[in-house]
């Protein structure tokens, strides 16, 4: 029977810039620069330790196009390491690190395997002289792409496991440009693991056969919550396993307090002094999230007491930090001393929380996009609930 075992990951952003982060200590920012590289070590020495027949990096291995002389060090570092081993890498390349757009030479060593075009291939791979698996895939040459590429996958001939390699979205809509795909297409195709990547949320879509994302191997904002990683997969003709293996040394985490249980402002300190002092086994950066806030309480945030609080005990914390804030006042009718028909007018758009005419010019702007594509529901309803407050707050004053 033939059976082999890999390690499946995909969009590692190695030198990721982390942008956009707020309240982290300043001692904590190269912990964080670092982390991705972090990652890269972990992989490798999870590879070797599980003494894997191979390893699948599926996409966006790089942040961006142009690498930093940093990044293709460490990279081809860790290839030389798996290759002391004889673990080969199959990687390919995507919307992040496209073809066209990168200076560096692939000069890797010849354990690395990569797919150097748009249209897809077969890689194989021996053990002992036998053809184990063909391995298939493509490499980006420009930014994105707009075709389903699953169509162009032909299996071979050959007497062994078969294993595609797609970097890209399931569904084609404006949010999911990136190589689209049908699932129920990709199932009937006969192939024995889909091996996805480009989505950041761990998810198996399919069983049989086996069609997985496994999620980017470190958190880079508030948005990526949890513990990241990739699959560990052991594939024969007749099973698939799969075992997620954590690698990220920091987590994203959110919590939620509300302010009706806490009427006083040192009160909330202590749960936070709480949150920081909990153990962890990685390093966690937490954003706090206040919610049912009173109009007594709304100074506790306008003047800046909570952030005072946040500053003293991230000076305290080991493991836990206090990254970001959000409150969000009760929920009450809009007030003001005039405003009649205007102020039935404005409660009738905010229950209906939908997106504002105004909002709808910026987010099919091609510029504006970038910043709103990815917006969840639940995004929307927040954005929604903070200007109806903060218009609530504006009247009263």
């Amino acid at each position: 029977m033939k059976q082999v075992s890999f390690i499946h990951c995909a969009d590692l952003h190695l030198d990721s810039p982390f942008k956009g982060l707020t309240y982290i200590p300043s001692d904590r920012l190269e912990d964080i620069r670092q982390s991705t590289f972090h990652v890269l070590a972990n992989l490798t020495k999870a590879a070797i330790e599980h003494k894997v027949d191979f390893v699948l990096m599926v996409g966006d291995i790089f942040d961006q196009a142009e690498q930093s002389m940093q990044a293709h060090m460490a990279l081809r570092q860790a290839f030389t390491k798996l290759q002391a081993h004889d673990i080969p890498v199959y990687m390919s390349f995507a919307n992040h690190d496209f073809l066209q757009g990168q200076s560096f030479p692939h000069h890797y060593p010849e354990n690395v395997y990569w797919f150097d075009s748009e249209q897809v291939q077969a890689l194989p791979f021996y053990k002992e002289g036998e053809l184990l698996a063909q391995i298939y895939g493509f490499s980006y040459e420009q930014r994105a792409i707009y075709i389903d590429k699953s169509k162009e996958y032909k299996k071979t001939s050959d007497s062994c496991l078969h294993i595609a390699t797609l970097h890209g979205s399931k569904g084609k809509t404006e949010h999911a440009a990136y190589a689209p795909f049908q699932l129920q297409g990709l199932r009937e195709m006969g192939f024995d693991y889909w091996a996805l990547g480009h989505i950041h949320k761990r998810e198996i879509l399919s069983t049989n056969p086996v069609i997985a994302y496994p999620g980017n191997m470190q958190g880079r904002s508030i948005k990526e919550t949890g513990e990241k990683g990739c699959y560990l997969v052991t594939l024969s003709e007749h099973d698939t396993d799969l075992h997620f293996l954590p690698l990220a040394p920091i987590i994203f985490e959110k919590r939620q307090i509300s302010l009706k249980e806490y009427h006083q402002l040192d009160w909330l300190a202590e749960f936070m002094m709480t949150e920081i002092n909990r153990e962890q086994l990685h390093t966690v950066f937490l954003q706090l999230e206040c919610l049912d806030v009173q109009v007594d309480q709304e100074a506790w945030f306008l003047d800046g007491k909570v952030t005072e609080m946040i500053d003293y005990a991230n000076q305290q914390a080991e493991n836990t930090f206090l990254i970001g804030l959000k409150w969000r006042p009760a929920k009450t009718q809009l007030r003001g001393q005039t405003g009649g028909r205007f102020l039935e007018e404005v409660e009738a758009v905010f229950a209906g929380n939908e997106v504002p005419e105004v909002m709808k010019t910026m987010i099919t702007h091609p510029e504006g996009k970038k910043w709103t594509m990815d917006w969840e529901e639940a995004e929307q309803t927040a954005i929604n609930e903070e200007a109806r407050h903060l218009l609530d707050r504006l009247l009263r004053e």
